[in-house]
C-alpha cells in the first residue's frame, strides 16, 4: 500500500509574530482488519458471504498538531503609562505613582523611563497563551500530549530585569532576591522574590477537550469504496481503497478490507488558555539608593523548548526546539537618588 506523507515539524516558529504550529504523526494505532468471502452457488455466482480476517493487522496513523499563541494583555508599558504621564505632568509626591516613581526633573524627561535610585519600581505585567492541539488516541480523556506542551509553555516564561534593589536586611539584591551582580530572573516554578513575595501567577483560564470518534462501517461488503461511509482516515490505513493506493486488489482480486469489529480511535481536539500575571497584588519593591547611574533594563521572554529531549510524547520525534521570543521589554535610565530629592 502506499504510506502517505505526513510532516514532522515546528512551522512558523515565532519567525513573525508570538505565534507557532507544531507538526507530528501519532504513534501508530494498530488495528486487525477483515474481509468478505463469498460462497458460491452451483452455477458461480456469489450466493453468501462471510466475514473472515484480513492478511495483516494494520495501523493508524495521521497529522496531529499544536497551534500556539501568545498575547501580551497588559505591557509593561501600558502598566507604567499612568505612572509615566503623572512625571510628566510634574506631579510630586508618592501618592501620584501607583506601581513606579518616575523623575520628574526637566533634564530627565526626554528619557522614556527615568528613574532615581531609592524609589519603588514594581514589578507588573499580564501576558496570555493559547494552545490547541489535535492528537488521536484509543481514549477520550486529556493526552499527554497537551498536558506536558501547556506544562512546557508555562516554564519557559521568564521576568528578568538587572535593576538593583534593597530587601529588608538592606541588602543589594535582584528582584528574584540574589545577587545583584546578576540579573534577577523569575519564573513560573521560581516565582518568588524579594522578601519571599510570590510575583509570578500563573492561572489555567479555560480547558476545554472534544473527542470525536473517527467512525467506520463494516456491517457488510461494499461493491463501491464511496457507497461506503467509514472515514477517509481509516481508508488511508486498509487494502482494497484508492486512498490508500491500492484500489487494484478490489479490482483485479476483490480484495477489501474492512475494520474489525471493537476498534476505537478518536480525534480529541484540546484547547487551553492560561493567563500569566506579574507582580498581581502589585508589592512594592525599593531599588537600592546607591544604584550606580546608567541604562537598565525589563525583560519579558520565552525559553527555548527542546521537544527532542520530551519523554512520553508524540511529538519529541521532531527532535527540534521551539525557540524562545522576548514579548515584552523596557529601557530605563537611572540619574541621581532619592538622596537628591531630600537633600
Amino acid at each position: 500500500m502506499k504510506k502517505k506523507e505526513y510532516e514532522n515539524k515546528i512551522g512558523n516558529n515565532y519567525d513573525k509574530d508570538f505565534k507557532a504550529k507544531i507538526l507530528w504523526t501519532n504513534s501508530p494505532i494498530k488495528f486487525d482488519v477483515i474481509r468478505y468471502m463469498f460462497h458460491l452457488d452451483a452455477a458461480g455466482n456469489p450466493k453468501t458471504w462471510e466475514a473472515v480476517p484480513g492478511r495483516y493487522q494494520r495501523e493508524f496513523v495521521q497529522q496531529c498538531s499544536a497551534d500556539i499563541d501568545w498575547n501580551v494583555t497588559s505591557s509593561i508599558k501600558q502598566e507604567y503609562e499612568q505612572d509615566r504621564e503623572a512625571a510628566r505632568q510634574g506631579k510630586r509626591g508618592q501618592a501620584f505613582y501607583n506601581k513606579v516613581v518616575f523623575a520628574t526633573d526637566k533634564n530627565l524627561i526626554s528619557y522614556d523611563y527615568p528613574i532615581k535610585s531609592g524609589y519603588y519600581f514594581n514589578p507588573a505585567g499580564k501576558y496570555t497563551f493559547e494552545v490547541t492541539t489535535v492528537n488521536y488516541k484509543t481514549g477520550q480523556g486529556k493526552t499527554k500530549e497537551h498536558e506536558e506542551l501547556v506544562n512546557a509553555l508555562i516554564n519557559s516564561f521568564r521576568y528578568e530585569s538587572n535593576l538593583i534593589y534593597i530587601n529588608g536586611s538592606n541588602q543589594a539584591v535582584n528582584i528574584a532576591n540574589g545577587s545583584y551582580k546578576t540579573p534577577g530572573i523569575l519564573t513560573a516554578k521560581n516565582n518568588k522574590g524579594i522578601g519571599g513575595k510570590e510575583l509570578i501567577s500563573v492561572k489555567t483560564t479555560e480547558y476545554k477537550n472534544i473527542a470525536n470518534e473517527i467512525p467506520y462501517y463494516s456491517d457488510k461488503p461494499y461493491e463501491n469504496e464511496n457507497e461506503n461511509k467509514s472515514h477517509d482516515f481509516w481508508k488511508m490505513s486498509m487494502e482494497g481503497y484508492s486512498l490508500s493506493g491500492s484500489l487494484d486488489s478490489y479490482t483485479k482480486y476483490k480484495y477489501r478490507e474492512y475494520v474489525a469489529g471493537n476498534q476505537k480511535v478518536y480525534e480529541i481536539t484540546e484547547t487551553t488558555k492560561v493567563e500569566i500575571v506579574v507582580n498581581g497584588d502589585n508589592n512594592k519593591f525599593y531599588t537600592h539608593p546607591k544604584m550606580p547611574d546608567g541604562e537598565y533594563y525589563i525583560r519579558v521572554w520565552l525559553d527555548n523548548i527542546n521537544l527532542g529531549k520530551m519523554s512520553g510524547v508524540d511529538y519529541s520525534s521532531i527532535n527540534d526546539t521551539l525557540k524562545g521570543v522576548i514579548l515584552d521589554n523596557i529601557k530605563i535610565t537611572v540619574k541621581g537618588s532619592i538622596y537628591d530629592d531630600i537633600s
